[in-house]
């Protein structure tokens, strides 16, 4: 059922409705004077345009790995290796620096 606006004849408001293709230009009810009013769909905007002005790119191949904000072993600009994801035992790693 789609969800239309509709404009009441009495006092101008415009609310949203749900109403499916039998009820239109039927009677519905508003819900600001109470009265009952044609329920005219309204010709509304169609499109609506985005508009990016920044992108987020990597910093260093850490990121690129697993996104923005990675931290942990191997995510500093001066890493050996590009990964987050090293299985090391600590001694004498160039991802660490231990």
């Amino acid at each position: 059922m789609p969800l239309y606006d509709i404009r009441c004849s009495h006092c101008e408001g415009i609310f949203e409705k749900f109403l499916n293709m039998q009820a239109l230009h039927g009677q519905v009810a508003c819900p600001y004077c109470k009265t009952d009013t044609v329920a005219a769909p309204l010709l509304t905007g169609g499109r609506v345009g985005l508009q990016v002005t920044e992108r987020w790119r990597p910093r260093n191949g850490a990121e690129q790995l697993a996104g923005q904000g990675a931290a942990g072993p191997g995510a500093h600009a001066g890493a050996a290796r590009s990964s987050v994801l090293h299985n090391c035992k600590g001694h004498s790693c160039s991802i660490c620096l231990t």
